[in-house]
């Protein structure tokens, strides 16, 4: 299936499936209700054990001070159940900074902070909450540390061990700690396997050391990976600092890595330069954090590692964009970044507050905020796109929220800055308290979305009703329009290929390109019609130098036979250049052996004796229309160049690669 094959009237008759346009918003379903305030910074995880069942947490106001909101869905998230974490669950007066991670068997971890509303140093805890029912009910509230220091926590974000291996269901959480004057670390702490007791806590990250400065604050955004083979990282997002220009200070995505089950921490270094902290269109600060997920399962890149952040594109005026790196070779090097957003690159239309995950099959999927159905670039929707070749490519966008955010309601009430406590002592609802100004990032710091399967969830916080609201949406992982990636208006040549992105999963899609001379594809204005296993094809050698037209549309194809398709894409054009026609092989004998001593001898007496008889200039050529086989160059006569090239191959070793197919002006 993996091959081109030429385009023909039978494949039209096989290929004539259900077209599905480009891809429709998912149902918007609300999680949390109409509540009053703020509710924002939401996560969400798919039950592996049961994909109907879907647990979120998130940021809530409700009742005037910072608490936990949970919902459950029962039936896929078509409808959610909405409640907060009781008193009981509480320490003190404030939770905040919400997030998830499930086992293999269905056991749910909520991991928030836990702090006095004064702030103070030394009264803050890293909490964890488990349901053992799929949400169901939940026991604790137990400490990552057992006592209170004299530090405030700040941050924390958690991953599971799901790889099989010997520290599989260990539980992993990162966090900065902040402790008065001293400069931050990132901080790690592991479980015990898969019980709830906690190994000590220990410094992946520490304070960053330079000449210029000093020792600065290692950072802030950490967050804890397993890969495939059981090493655990750490990213965050910290600085760079340049002792050799200046002492130039960036800010920069680092990476700790260990090999041991998270106990030592030897490695500590920048992986890329970033923006860092920034503001967009509506007063709404943006960070770049790494957002990051492994391939555990067993299909072609298993073994990944991948990484998404929010950098700028431009400087001024402020353009967003979002960014994704992969490494093939667990953390020792990482690839260029590409741009996951398919929108045109330009000024003032932002993309922020991004999550991606990687699904058993290895399938990525990424959502995050995005102006560009506004034309005054200040609203904003969810978008997804989604990565089926191991993050090599990634799809057209499609919309996700049916309905705009807008930042003016990000603000709520009166008494700003004032953040009340209310009662915890007891397992009775706490007292609502007066409404409070929307603090810590107006909208939360990031969003949420978990893919088992075929299934995505996703969860985000949404202004539809007038206030700031937790929304969600289910679909299944879409067939997507085909994105063009070789650009507009290429100058092309034959050898050269278009490409575009993996629209649907690498063992499952076919593609249909064809190629124009004008824009309406006329079946007489086209010159290449043909159906390809792989998200690129080759300039046909024939065409002639002009401009042309070209589109593809692409398939799923499980077993082979397509089931359905998307519409053409819109054409992107391309300009060609002209081709040499010359074979990549001298073997005017046509005994299917190159260079050999018979070629010589043969190529030398067509040149220089004056002996047509001994070469057949009908031989098959593999797309050449000069002069037969020997006729390497193009010049239209078996010449010096033709023999020597020859002997080169024959004699002395050079390669066929920079022996043949030279200009055709040589």
């Amino acid at each position: 299936m993996r091959v081109m094959t030429a385009f023909s009237a039978a494949c039209l008759v096989v290929l004539a499936a259900t077209v599905c346009q480009a891809v429709p918003i998912p149902p918007n379903v609300p999680v949390s209700g109409a509540q009053p305030n703020l509710q924002n910074e939401e996560q969400v995880w798919i039950s592996p054990i049961d994909t109907n069942i879907a647990v979120a947490n998130h940021r809530d106001f409700r009742l005037g001070y910072r608490q936990i909101g949970l919902g459950r869905t029962t039936n896929g998230g078509a409808s959610w159940t909405d409640s907060l974490i009781r008193p009981a669950f509480q320490i003190f007066g404030w939770q905040s900074d919400p997030i998830m991670t499930v086992n293999t068997a269905g056991r749910y971890f909520i991991s928030h902070l836990d702090f006095d509303p004064s702030g103070a140093d030394g009264l803050s805890y890293v909490v964890f909450l488990v349901s053992d029912d799929k949400g169901v009910s939940w026991s604790g509230p137990s400490t990552v540390e057992g006592s209170l220091g004299p530090y405030f926590e700040d941050k924390q974000f958690v991953t599971c061990d799901r790889t099989g291996g010997p520290n599989d269901g260990t539980v992993y959480i990162s966090w900065t700690r902040f402790s008065g004057n001293d400069p931050t670390r990132i901080m790690l702490a592991h479980t015990i396997g898969a019980t709830l007791f906690w190994a000590d806590t220990v410094i992946a990250g520490p304070p960053l050391a330079s000449s210029c400065y000093g020792v600065t604050s290692a950072g802030q955004f950490s967050q804890p990976l397993v890969g495939k083979d059981g090493a655990v990282y750490v990213f965050w997002l910290g600085d760079d600092i340049d002792s050799s220009s200046g002492c130039v200070g960036y800010s920069a995505i680092r990476m700790s890595k260990s090999t041991d089950g998270g106990q030592t921490w030897p490695t500590n270094r920048m992986l890329t330069r970033v923006d860092g902290w920034n503001f967009v269109d509506g007063n709404i600060d943006v960070y770049s954090a790494p957002i990051t997920d492994a391939d555990i399962g067993s299909g072609p890149h298993a073994g990944n590692l991948y990484m998404e952040y929010r950098d700028l594109t431009t400087a001024s005026p402020i353009n967003s964009d979002m960014f994704f790196q992969r490494s093939l070779d667990t953390g020792h090097t990482w690839t260029p970044r590409i741009r996951v957003n398919d929108d045109p690159v330009g000024p003032n239309v932002d993309q922020f507050h991004n999550w991606l995950v990687c699904n058993q099959a290895g399938v990525l999927v990424s959502i995050w905020y995005d102006q560009r159905m506004d034309p005054s670039h200040l609203k904003f929707d969810v978008f997804a796109a989604y990565s089926y070749d191991g993050g090599a490519t990634w799809t057209s966008n499609h919309r996700v929220s049916s309905v705009s955010s807008d930042p003016a309601f990000l603000a709520a009430a009166p008494n700003a800055g004032n953040q009340i406590e209310g009662s915890v002592s007891t397992d009775a609802a706490p007292t609502v308290t007066t409404p409070l100004s929307p603090m810590a990032g107006k909208i939360g710091e990031y969003t949420g979305v978990s893919c088992i399967g075929d299934k995505v969830v996703a969860v985000w916080t949404d202004t539809r009703q007038g206030s700031q609201d937790v929304w969600s949406a289910h679909w299944y992982l879409p067939l997507t329009d085909p994105r063009l990636l070789t650009a507009t208006g290429a100058a092309l040549s034959c050898g050269d290929t278009l490409r575009w992105a993996t629209a649907w999963k690498e063992t499952e899609d076919l593609y249909r390109i064809q190629i124009s001379t004008t824009n309406a594809f006329n079946p007489a204005d086209i010159v290449f019609d043909s159906l390809v296993g792989v998200p690129q094809a080759g300039i046909p050698a024939y065409v002639t130098s002009a401009s042309y037209f070209w589109r593809v549309k692409s398939y799923k194809a499980p077993g082979g036979t397509p089931s359905d398709s998307t519409a053409f894409s819109a054409a992107n054009t391309f300009n060609y250049t002209g081709c040499c026609l010359c074979t990549c092989h001298a073997d005017p004998v046509c005994d299917g052996v190159h260079s050999d001593v018979l070629d010589v001898v043969t190529t030398i007496g067509v040149a220089f004796r004056g002996n047509p008889d001994t070469y057949d200039p009908d031989c098959p050529m593999e797309g050449t229309t000069i002069g037969g086989r020997a006729d390497v160059n193009c010049s239209g006569a078996v010449d010096v160049i033709d023999v020597v090239t020859v002997i080169n191959v024959a004699f002395r070793g050079l390669s066929a690669a920079t022996a043949y197919c030279k200009p055709c002006s040589l």
